[in-house]
């Protein structure tokens, strides 16, 4: 096995090849040295008790300034051009005490108990898209055609943006979650990488102009006129809380339903499970979120020497946090590499862990559990049509192609 293909997007498209890889890591080399002549080296972490035990140092290890595994003459351009090497600072970026004041701007909305506010609207698009699959005849790609615009219109509601963009939004996220991909990127130079951040900023610098004037009850409008330490947001920070919210807040979540239907398939004795026992279904959700684990890694930076397994890892050094090598480590959970409906949720490194769990866990697993609350009331059968694709990508994952054949 050649640990370089961590850095194989085509490699770490297929889930069969990505997870042999997470196994012999973590057998073998659980902490290992990466480099690679295209990107600045880093250590890799593949068992669930490191990669939970560095989540939630986060004084310790920082967000900032290097969070995602990006190509070296990529963060070169981002940093001549818009200052940083992560192509724009937002809440994935932040370390404490920035961090802390910016995530509570929009926390109340992301709670569970807005989520029991909301959840009748979730299940109305549920059913909306639902009906649609029927409605397709009893065959279509599942991914392009439900389960990439589901989440789209959930999110799209709460930042109250008009539904015709939604074809806009849905493919300038592609280009970014797809960047190496190349039936999904614009182009091939860095200039295209660059044009699909400032397109966004132009996009939701309108939004922020129209929520300051018109100010409504919904998310945009809260971004719109936030206010930290009792000055108004800056301008910039209102614009990258909207592209972490806008396109992280759907393209994980569709990832997380389509591999969730296709290890349904995969394991019919499941899908006949939850079918019957409907008080299965935020277990299912979770379960098929540490399943997908669509986020595929962060970057954390150490801010002193230590030692980890042995090895001595120097302040200033890149640790990358593998969540689903996480989720698969049999150490920690039982059977890790079997699709289990009944498992208790608990064990779960999908939104990652500490201050930087993901901000919209609780509205990701809603919008999962009642969809397949919809689904399976009413699917008689689905089987595949054909062999599903994977996005040619190795920080967020997911299928980009899942042909299928059903009956309602």
């Amino acid at each position: 096995m050649n640990k370089q293909d961590l850095l194989n997007p085509k490699f770490m498209a297929d889930d069969n090849s990505m997870y042999e890889l997470f196994d012999f890591l973590r057998l073998n080399d659980p902490v290992t040295y990466v480099e690679h002549p295209d990107y600045l080296p880093f250590w890799s972490l593949s068992k669930y008790e490191d990669i939970k035990d560095i989540g939630h140092r986060n004084d310790e290890f920082l967000s900032g300034p290097r969070t995602v595994l990006v190509r070296k003459k990529v963060e070169d351009m981002f940093e001549a051009k818009l200052g940083t090497r992560n192509g724009g600072e937002n809440l994935i970026h932040m370390d404490r005490p920035k961090h802390l004041k910016m995530r509570r701007v929009t926390r109340d909305w992301f709670l569970p108990r807005n989520m029991d506010k909301i959840s009748g609207s979730i299940e109305q698009v549920a059913k909306e898209y639902v009906d649609k699959l029927e409605q397709l005849g009893g065959e279509c790609d599942f991914v392009s055609e439900i389960a990439l615009h589901y989440p789209l219109r959930i999110i799209s509601t709460i930042l109250g943006l008009p539904q015709e963009d939604e074809r806009y939004l849905l493919k300038i996220t592609q280009e970014i979650f797809g960047n190496s991909d190349a039936e999904l990127r614009r182009g091939k130079s860095l200039n295209d990488n660059l044009a699909v951040v400032m397109d966004l900023y132009a996009y939701f610098g309108e939004v922020i102009e129209d929520r300051k004037k018109n100010p409504t009850d919904d998310l945009s409008s809260v971004i719109a006129n936030a206010e930290v330490d009792g000055e108004p947001m800056p301008l910039i920070d209102q614009l990258n809380y909207f592209i972490v919210v806008a396109t992280a807040g759907h393209d994980t979540t569709a990832s997380a339903i389509s591999g969730g239907l296709r290890a349904l398939i995969e394991n019919p004795e499941q899908m006949q499970i939850w079918s019957r026992e409907s008080d299965l279904d935020q277990r299912g959700a979770k379960e098929i979120i540490r399943w997908v684990s669509p986020v595929r890694h962060m970057v954390r930076t150490a801010t002193k020497d230590f030692v980890l397994r042995g090895n001595k890892i120097k302040a200033g050094d890149n640790i990358v946090l593998w969540f689903p090598a996480a989720n698969r480590d049999e150490a920690v959970i039982n059977d890790a590499n079997s699709f289990q409906i009944m498992r208790d949720p608990k064990m779960n490194l999908a939104f990652g862990y500490g201050a930087h769990m993901c901000l919209g866990q609780h509205l990701a697993t809603r919008e999962v559990q009642l969809f397949f609350k919809e689904l399976l009331s009413r699917l008689k059968t689905v089987s595949m049509n054909g062999s599903p694709k994977g996005i040619r990508a190795n920080f967020v994952g997911g299928l980009k192609s899942l042909p299928i054949t059903y009956g309602f």
